[in-house]
């Protein structure tokens, strides 16, 4: 996922105690065009496998799991 690690450089923020910061394009202001091509490498690394459900454990990443899973409908 190179494209999310080049994004990462480019927005991310460092925040003490070495915390990343994202919200510029996944938490509060959401990339939909980055959350898409996620979602497509999600499923082009998983999509041999019997993908019944996607689950998140933050609020982050609830709209990324969203957009994966209609990749595997």
């Amino acid at each position: 996922m190179n494209f999310f690690e080049e994004r990462i450089f480019k927005d991310g923020v460092v925040k003490e105690g070495n915390v990343l910061k994202v919200d510029s394009f996944l938490n509060h202001q959401m990339d939909i065009v980055l959350l898409d091509k996620m979602g497509q490498e999600f499923y082009r690394r998983f999509s041999d496998k019997k993908i019944t459900k996607i689950l998140t454990i933050e609020a982050s990443g609830i709209a990324i799991a969203c957009i994966t899973a209609q990749f595997f409908n």
